[in-house]
């Protein structure tokens, strides 16, 4: 049987052990959805906000990057996810959503794969590093490239130990290089597996590119001279994270030598460009660490890093300050602040995104009421029946899809508000009609805040709890209304809304 062959059935079969895992199949799907998310222009906004605003760690490494120095002008905190995202761009979002439940999924199994995890945040802000240094138009992409670049290593590594500690110990008693010890064992190599599943998690095709190991000295002279950047950036990235934090300290500062010297060709890196790429691995790496609770001298970097850049650079690396990682804001001051700036954007400029400020309002419900599920309803042209438009919170996708409230009487206490233009909040089935308002959609508490524009009903703001808590206070409810009222002031000056 040709070689090839023996190879692609080997992986396929190791693909499908690897779904066959309990803990795979829902995994797969959240990578998958996430990488799906930018398809759409207007659907991707608020899939990637729902998908942000589900994981607390990256809402937190959201809004930090969102307020980081690179993206931050105004000189005020940035507390809306869909904001961010707006700023960022999706393809930002995509690359750390992807790049952090990747991290966040294989360091719970072992503690082997907490560290190979660590090393792919490093190596995913030392190829951002890099891009950056060598003005890569896309610095993001550079990112999820260098945390997928180990990706066959973490799956054989976790669903496959013993075959992986054969690897190790080809290695160190046979002396064999990575590859080679791959193939004895598995007839096959990280970077294949890598690759595989990339397709079949439908990754950007440069993610799956950038898996290779890169020679420059080898690179053709027609190959796209961006993609062999790219692919170079991640390569040099990925081998000097296993130079600095994978061997001993002794000969580190030799191997980094010779990695610059193969790599100047392909990126044009100086050895205090590389300083600055470590520094900036462990700056990121750190505050990455911070947002997800795990203190960053797992991995002795800063005893490594300093080891190697006193050997590269006179004056060895300073220590740059902590960088504080606050709490993502929530309650009463979280729909406070995201008032004050749906009103600047509202004042500022009649050219702001409809859109985008929708979403913001429907954050500030989600995260400050807080509720479940929230919705942004529309009446339909004959202003007969109320629709779902846009919704943020598990499961708020499927309610938007069957949320038709007739605006009468028989759309039942829902119906009634509407008609009647009132705020409607049900904490308790204490009625008939409040137990069949409840029944309807599945809560055990909701509310309905009528959007008026120009004195006419023209939607309004749903939002539910799923489970028993103490209703909101009085002060919240004032909140929400105003919300309310800049949504309906929104919609007014950029009708007819195009969401």
């Amino acid at each position: 049987m040709p070689h090839d062959l023996v190879k692609e059935q080997r992986i396929a079969k190791c693909l499908a052990e690897i779904a066959r895992q309990p803990d795979f199949p829902a995994f797969s799907t959240h990578i998958q959805e996430v990488m799906a998310a930018v398809e759409d222009e207007n659907a991707s906004l608020r899939q990637l906000t729902d998908i942000v605003l589900r994981d607390y760690s990256l809402t937190l490494r959201v809004l930090r990057m969102a307020n980081s120095v690179c993206y931050s002008r105004s000189g005020r905190a940035l507390v809306s996810v869909a904001h961010s995202i707006t700023l960022l761009g999706t393809e930002a979002i995509r690359g750390l959503a992807g790049g952090v439940a990747l991290f966040e999924h294989y360091r719970k199994i072992s503690p082997g794969l907490k560290e190979l995890m660590l090393l792919s945040i490093l190596t995913a802000n030392q190829t951002r590093a890099v891009a950056a240094t060598i003005n890569y138009r896309r610095p993001e992409e550079a990112y999820i490239c260098g945390m997928f670049r180990n990706l066959g290593e973490v799956l054989i590594a976790g669903y496959f130990p013993r075959e992986y500690a054969g690897i190790l110990s080809e290695r160190k008693e046979n002396g064999l290089g990575e590859r080679e010890a791959c193939l004895r064992v598995l007839q096959f190599s990280f970077e294949d597996l890598g690759q595989a599943m990339a397709a079949r998690w439908q990754l950007p095709d440069r993610v799956g590119q950038c898996m290779c190991q890169v020679e420059p000295s080898r690179v053709a002279a027609d190959e796209n001279e961006e993609l062999v950047a790219l692919r170079a950036a991640a390569s040099f990235s990925h081998a000097l994270t296993a130079a600095v934090y994978r061997r001993e300290p002794e000969g580190a500062a030799a191997r980094v030598h010779l990695l610059i010297q193969d790599y100047s060709p392909a990126l044009g890196l100086r050895e205090e460009d590389v300083n600055a790429v470590l520094e900036a691995g462990i700056r990121e790496t750190r505050a990455t660490f911070a947002a997800l609770s795990i203190p960053v001298d797992e991995l002795r970097l800063r005893k490594q890093a300093e080891a190697v850049l006193a050997n590269l650079a006179a004056g060895g690396l300073d220590e740059p300050p902590a960088e504080p990682v606050a709490e993502a804001p929530t309650g009463e001051e979280f729909l406070h602040q995201i008032s004050r700036d749906v009103q600047s954007a509202i004042k500022a400029s009649g050219d702001f995104d409809l859109h985008g400020v929708i979403l913001m309002i429907l954050e500030a419900l989600y995260r400050g009421g807080p509720f479940d599920r929230v919705l942004f309803c529309l009446a339909d042209p004959d202003h007969t029946i109320m629709l779902g438009r846009l919704g943020l919170g598990e499961g708020a996708e499927e309610l938007r899809a069957k949320f038709r409230v007739p605006i009468s009487v028989r759309g039942g206490l829902m119906g009634t508000a509407l008609v009647r233009r009132q705020d409607l909040l049900v904490t308790a089935g204490s009625s008939f009609a409040e137990t069949e308002a409840l029944k309807s959609v599945g809560a055990v508490s909701l509310g309905v805040y009528p959007i008026l524009v120009d004195g006419v009903l023209g939607g309004c703001l749903y939002f539910d709890r799923l489970t028993a808590r103490p209703p909101p206070a009085a002060r919240t409810l004032e909140l929400l209304a105003t919300l309310r009222d800049l949504a309906a002031r929104a919609i007014a000056i950029r009708r007819p809304m195009g969401a």
